[in-house]
């Protein structure tokens, strides 16, 4: 009797420790899930191995486009088969995020390369018919919200070439492309709406060009029309090539290579008529050795808080608190040599620099005020030469 009541523990104890086991394991995946493993901001389990995003860089000097997972702690990691060849030049870079396709302005082809983005696993692959044939030294590309039409400024022939998108990527050009009324285009910009185009006239040895064109959009067919004259982005009118640009749909702010400064501007949405928020900078009296002064390009966070650019001489990033259009200084911090293009995760927790010089890549975090700090193990190569613009996707 006493030999058959232990058995009968023996057997109850062993039962019990394998109806654990089983509840555990059944369990832990949710767990993790729910916050018993390390979180990024961006929601990403850092435990899992999958990246929580992937960016994509433009390599003027190797005419490629590199592609890198990114982590949820914001750490860089090539893609298989990385760089993709693009075209020679390739110089600014835009996402079209309805249809999952990349495009890069090759200002050395005179073309726009098409990429259809694989969000699982980052790969590229070239869209029929790409490259695409653009203006004269296509530089700045934007895409509009909906995914319908590309504008590419060509500044060697004052033109902007505004293209519709095909679900596979394919690019034609609407009637009326290429559209003139524009002086050494550099940068352009697509309000949220998609109605208004702006171009930034970049001239950094006369008192011509430096200023903004707005265009207005016909939605349906992709034509520009002009909304009135250029607006000067300096007091008096002077050298101030105007280059990078970021807008939120209420305020255009513009940043003023020559200038010293980023100029914030009121937009009109019904005409597009832009009013500056504050006194405008006094013009440079010239171009010197060099026009790569501060600043260059520019991002504002999704949230519309926070609008950040890169210093290019000074070798910085800057972050900026939006308050009704006006700028107050947040922080300031090095990047690596000659930060170009920059852009931010999804979810605003991240945000890349690549830097010319040095062909790497710096990361950043971003805290909730707009304060930068550096991620583990930047700045990272960037494995190829001469980088300047960059673009994030989430993963899906």
């Amino acid at each position: 009797m006493i030999v058959e009541t232990s058995k009968l523990k023996f057997l109850s104890a062993h039962l019990t420790a394998l109806l654990l086991t089983f509840i555990f394991a059944a369990l832990a995946p949710l767990l993790l899930l729910n916050g018993c493993g390390t979180m990024g901001r961006s929601g990403m389990m850092s435990s899992s191995g999958m990246p929580a995003s992937f960016a994509f860089v433009s390599n003027s000097g190797s005419g490629t486009v590199s592609a890198f997972a990114v982590s949820s702690s914001g750490s860089l990691s090539s893609v298989s088969s990385s760089p993709f060849p693009s075209g020679g030049g390739s110089e600014f870079i835009a996402i079209d995020a309805v249809h999952k396709l990349l495009f890069v302005t090759n200002q050395g082809a005179n073309t726009v390369s098409v990429f259809s983005v694989n969000t699982g696993t980052g790969m590229l692959t070239a869209a029929p018919g790409s490259p695409f044939v653009a203006g004269a030294a296509p530089l700045g590309i934007a895409v509009d919200k909906m995914g319908k039409f590309a504008f590419v400024a060509n500044q060697n022939d004052g033109t902007i070439s505004v293209f519709s998108i095909g679900s596979n990527g394919a690019l034609t050009q609407v009637p009326g492309s290429p559209f003139a009324g524009v002086t050494n285009p550099f940068g352009v910009a697509v309000n949220p709406t998609g109605t208004l185009l702006f171009v930034s006239n970049f001239n950094g040895n006369s008192g011509t060009g430096n200023t903004i064109s707005t265009f207005m959009i016909n939605t349906a067919t992709g034509a520009l029309t002009p909304a009135g004259s250029s607006f000067a982005t300096s007091n008096p009118p002077g050298i101030t090539a105007p280059i990078g640009m970021a807008t939120d749909g209420k305020f255009l702010f513009v940043g003023d290579h020559m200038a010293e400064s980023v100029v914030p501007f009121n937009i009109n949405a019904a005409s597009g008529a832009l009013t500056p928020v504050s006194a405008l900078p006094a013009p440079a009296s010239g171009c010197g050795v060099s026009c790569h002064h501060n600043p260059l390009r520019l991002v504002i966070d999704p949230m519309d808080r926070f609008v950040f650019w890169t210093n290019v001489q000074a070798g910085t990033l800057a972050s900026f608190n939006i308050n009704n259009g006006t700028l107050t200084a947040i922080t300031e911090v090095p990047t690596g040599q000659h930060p170009f293009g920059l852009a931010l995760d999804p979810t605003g927790s991240f945000l890349f620099v690549v830097n010319k010089v040095d062909s790497t890549v710096s990361a950043f975090t971003v805290s909730s005020g707009g304060m930068l700090s550096p991620v583990s193990g930047s700045p990272f190569a960037e494995g190829a030469k001469d980088p300047t613009d960059i673009v994030v996707v989430a993963r899906q």
